[in-house]
């Protein structure tokens, strides 16, 4: 991602570099939501966070995640807490009513059929004649 254009720039102080000391590292999970994709044309307008980004990058370039996301946590740090978890909670909930539409509901009288019939788990063998 660096080249000599973004060195030349930092040596002349215009762009600048985290001390990895001051870098608050963060892991992002691979979410189609939280893609750098979507997130960089957002923040190319934000002049702190660019101040560590090439003003170019090669054209249907876009930066490394860890980086990327390493800089925007050392910058605000709350905001990207705030959207992991809200990610988070966004896909445990699609996931819990995903797991809900595959609950079935029996009445009783299917109930009551169900249980009469001794369970078998071959495929081949069942027959549900006796129903």
């Amino acid at each position: 991602m660096y080249n000599k254009d973004f060195l030349r720039q930092v040596f002349a102080e215009e762009k600048d570099l985290l001390e990895l000391k001051h870098v608050k590292f963060v892991h992002i999970p691979a979410y189609d939501e939280l893609s750098v994709k979507a997130f960089w044309p957002i923040m190319k307008t934000d002049r702190a966070f660019m101040k560590y980004f090439p003003d170019k990058l090669p054209k249907s370039r876009i930066p490394d995640k860890d980086y990327f996301w390493n800089v925007f946590n050392t910058l605000y740090e709350e905001y990207v807490s705030e959207l992991v978890r809200n990610a988070n909670e966004q896909r445990n909930t699609v996931a819990n009513q995903q797991q809900a539409d595959q609950v079935m509901q029996v009445t009783e009288g299917w109930w009551e059929k169900l249980n009469a019939v001794p369970f078998m788990s071959c495929k081949s063998c069942c027959s549900f004649d006796t129903l």
